[in-house]
């Protein structure tokens, strides 16, 4: 029974031919290996899923090549002084700045590159490490808390695609970024992300980042500044330096420590740059109002070297002649001369309803372009404005537009009385639920132009006390009536044409013009008989309608003309007293040619254009220069305008301290004061008047409203030069003469001057002592020969 039991009891395993140690495996392992084969099995599914989703995503991708090929972001246009560094204004839709990567300096790259991708130089535009990280993190928050972006997906997301965060952008972002790898080069690549990211507070690119942090172009940046610009793109609005210098600095010791660990900066460097101070540059409120008129001027020059979706996108570089230290100062002085007039016309505030009374209240419908007078209904501080009512209409005036005439600094509750009269201009009109807007327009305005007399390059020209891009510039824009600054365009021709000499005697009679007599500012004194640079010195009116009448108006204009006057000029008697209007900038182009001996041409604005890649697209405009005038006939005109300052109308230029020629102009009831002076280096020419053609005001004329700023203007632009001569040249001559008669100086005469004579023009008779004979009243003299005074008007001027 027992040996049948063995028999029967043989175990299975036996029976079956197995071994007959009973093997179980554990139950983990069995869990372990369904896991691993489910895993094995999702990755493998992962994969294809990746693999067929990258197919379908690439089928409509970009085409990269034909991307980076047309890849020109929006740049600043730049309008720059004579130095090719001070910025005179910009025109932008984004502030940018290309610069080439050899520009950039390795410390910026370095910091860079530690900062946002440490592998960027190692992988091929995927960080897989960084991907992993970044998606156990998003999978831990429960949403996006960290992207596994490299450099070059960045780059391809800025430049390619939208920065919408979903699935089909990212996976064309994997796409372009190994394509980008295989196309571009690594310092291109980096050179492309530096130039187009955002540094914050509106700039993009390095350049600008640069210019706008520290003050300097990116290839001057230090160690700390480098570190500091680096930390920036993660988090522009709160990494700042200037919205939140703690935030920087943290974040630039940040950056500082990565290059370190990086092996990229040694630690004794790192921690030298952590306690660098934060030197961030301050930005002057005043920023672009130096030479805003430069603006219109460079849109000019722009138009006629790239079509406007070129100039839209910008990049371009407008090199001009102002010469920023001259241009400040002529801004300067003319502003402080505006001012002072508003002081002794009253023209400040508190403005009160006594000291406005005289201002009549406009009663039609306010429009744009003109100077309108308004009541003031009201006041609010805490928004810094006050209420105005023009025309039956309600608007606001900012109280920051009337800064000019509110020295004081006074709220706008105490700036101007309720019912006070204000002079206004229209900025925007009434909207449904917007009231309208107005600027104060309280005091006159000027225009100053400085203008190199060897090249007729204009150093500084000021269109306004503040003058916005693209507003109204009185320098070039406004003609205005020169009044006696006219003058020497008239003399100038009767001298060219020999019929008069600086010592012809004219007579300043009243029965010779009593049919006519325009009224000018110049009083009509009547003197009798005086010679030629005597009545250009006092700005006598009657003697220069006297040499118009016999020169002939038509013969001035043409020559005012050949001069660079382009405005239209009415060739009549009125015109030898600037009764025609003319731009500033032509009248002191047109003295120009006095002071450069007879040479005539336009004056120059534009130095140069260079296009996004710096190239030049266009020289400096050429200023047609031509020969109007001998040498020595705009030698005798200069010294007649000399006497002007000697012993005239603009002796307060005497104060420069040097040889000075000019001549002073007031239009009727003194709507326009003007002075245009010039030494042998420099014209500089002044205007000042209201806007609306209203009087300036008692008493004010070119020598006392003009003038100062033209001494204030030159004695900065010729600060440091050697006071010069004007050259004697050939073809003049000097005699010695009775002042009295314009004839030589008899024998013994005491009272004697010399004078300057075209060659062949001076007198050859002498003069008779006064104890012989006394001389007949003389009108013109031709060729130095007295001519006896006609009795009546000639036919040309009768019923002026």
């Amino acid at each position: 029974m027992g040996e049948r039991r063995r028999s029967g009891a043989e175990p299975r395993a036996a029976r079956a031919g197995r071994s007959p140690a009973r093997v179980r495996r554990p139950r983990w392992r069995v869990w372990l290996g369904r896991v691993l084969w489910l895993w094995s099995l999702g990755i493998a599914a992962a994969f294809a899923l990746f693999a067929v989703l990258l197919v379908w995503y690439g089928r409509d991708l970009p085409d990269l090549e034909v991307a980076l090929a047309a890849y020109d972001p929006p740049q600043v246009t730049r309008v720059l002084a004579r130095d090719h560094e001070t910025v005179l204004g910009e025109v932008f839709q984004q502030r940018r700045t290309r610069v080439a990567f050899d520009q950039m300096p390795p410390v910026l790259l370095k910091a860079v590159v530690a900062a946002e991708d440490a592998d960027f130089y190692r992988h091929e535009g995927l960080d897989y490490p960084g991907l992993l990280r970044a998606l156990w993190a998003n999978l831990v928050a429960g949403g996006y808390v960290q992207g596994g972006s490299t450099i070059t997906q960045q780059v391809v997301k800025n430049l390619l695609l939208s920065p919408e965060q979903t699935l089909e952008r990212k996976f064309k972002e994997l796409l372009l970024a190994r394509e980008m790898e295989q196309s571009l080069e690594k310092d291109e690549i980096l050179a492309l992300y530096l130039n187009h990211i955002n540094f914050g507070d509106g700039r993009y690119g390095v350049e600008e980042a640069a210019r706008h942090y520290f003050g300097k172009h990116v290839a001057d940046l230090d160690l700390a500044e480098a570190a500091m610009l680096a930390g920036i793109p993660k988090a522009p609005s709160h990494y700042s330096p200037i919205r939140d210098p703690v935030r920087a600095r943290e974040r630039r010791a940040y950056v500082l420590r990565q290059m370190v660990t990086q092996g990229l900066l040694p630690e004794a460097d790192a921690r030298a740059a952590e306690q660098a101070p934060l030197r961030v540059v301050a930005h002057d409120a005043e920023a672009g109002s130096l030479a805003p008129e430069m603006i219109a001027v460079a849109r000019g020059a722009l138009a006629d070297v790239a079509a406007p979706e070129k100039l839209r996108r910008g990049g371009f570089t407008v090199e001009t002649t102002i010469d920023a230290a001259i241009q400040r100062a002529t801004r300067a002085a003319l502003r402080k001369g505006l001012e002072a007039l508003d002081a002794r016309n009253g023209d400040r505030a508190p403005l009160t309803i006594a000291g406005t009374k005289r201002l009549r209240v406009t009663k039609q419908l306010p429009r744009a372009g003109r100077t309108h007078v308004g009541v003031v209904v009201g006041s609010d501080d805490a928004a810094e404005r006050i209420e105005v009512e023009v025309g039956g209409v309600r608007g606001f005036a900012p109280l920051a537009s009337g800064r000019r005439w509110n020295p004081a600094k006074l709220p706008a509750s105490r700036f101007a009385e309720k019912g006070a009269h204000v002079r206004l201009a229209l900025v925007r009109e009434a909207r449904e639920g917007e009231s309208a807007e107005f600027a104060f327009d309280l005091g006159p305005q000027g225009a100053v132009v400085v203008l190199d007399v060897r090249t007729r390059d204009v150093l500084a020209l000021a269109g306004g006390w503040e003058v916005p891009a693209l507003g109204f510039d009185r320098a070039m824009s406004a003609r205005r009536q020169p009044g006696s600054a006219f003058k020497p365009f008239v003399y100038a021709q009767a001298l060219r044409r020999r019929m008069v000499t600086p010592a012809t005697i004219v007579a300043d009679a009243p029965e010779v013009f009593d049919r006519w007599r325009p009224q000018n500012f110049e009083t009509w004194s009547f003197r009798g008989p005086i010679r030629v640079r005597e009545a250009v010195a006092q700005s006598v009116n009657l003697v220069a309608v006297r040499v118009m009448r016999d020169v002939g108006p038509e013969s001035v204009v043409d020559f005012a003309h050949d001069l660079g006057i382009e405005s239209t000029l009415q060739p009549d008697l009125a015109l030898a007293l600037g009764a025609s209007e003319v731009t500033l900038l032509e009248l002191v182009g047109a003295y120009g040619a006095f002071a450069s001996y007879g040479l005539a041409g336009r004056p120059r604005l534009v130095a140069g254009v260079r296009g996004p890649d710096r190239r030049l697209l266009r020289g400096a405009d050429d200023d047609g220069s031509q020969r109007v005038m001998e040498e020595a006939e705009a030698f005798l005109v200069t010294s007649l305008l000399e006497s002007v300052v000697q012993s005239g109308t603009a002796s307060a230029a005497r104060a420069l301290r040097r040889p000075v020629a000019g001549k002073t102009g007031t239009s009727n009831d003194a709507r326009d004061a003007w002075f245009v002076g010039y030494t042998p280096e420099l014209v500089c020419g002044v205007w000042v008047g209201y806007d609306d053609h209203r009087p300036l005001g008692r008493r004010e004329a070119g020598g006392r409203t003009a003038l100062p700023i033209w001494l204030d203007v030159m004695r900065a632009a010729t600060a440091g030069r050697a006071a010069t001569a004007f050259r004697v040249p050939e073809g003049v001559e000097s005699a010695r003469i009775d002042p009295a008669s314009g004839l030589l100086a008899w024998e013994g005469q005491t009272d004697t001057i010399d004078e300057w004579f075209l060659s062949g023009t001076a007198p050859t008779e002498h003069a008779t002592p006064p104890d012989v004979t006394t001389p007949e009243d003389f009108l013109l003299q031709e060729g130095g020969a007295p001519v006896p005074a006609p009795a009546t008007v000639s036919p040309g001027t009768a019923g002026l």
